[in-house]
């Protein structure tokens, strides 16, 4: 189990890396002049965006649970 997660942190990971360097979310984190962040694409980006980064914390919490306390 502790493979797999791993496993899925670094593809979820590598695709929030890949979505950020995409021109979409370029444009949708630049879209802030005359109101274009309305737009149902950007918006769509952004979610996207929020989707990625929530699966990685939670990935990384899961995982954090395997590991031993260092306190």
């Amino acid at each position: 189990m502790l493979e797999r997660l791993r496993a899925e942190l670094e593809e979820t990971t590598a695709e929030l890396r890949a979505h950020m360097a995409s021109w979409e979310y370029a444009f949708a984190m630049g879209s802030s002049c005359h109101g274009a962040t309305e737009h149902p694409a950007h918006r769509a980006t952004r979610e996207q965006t929020e989707h990625l980064r929530m699966r990685c914390r939670d990935l990384r919490a899961r995982l954090a649970e395997f590991e031993p306390d260092t306190a």
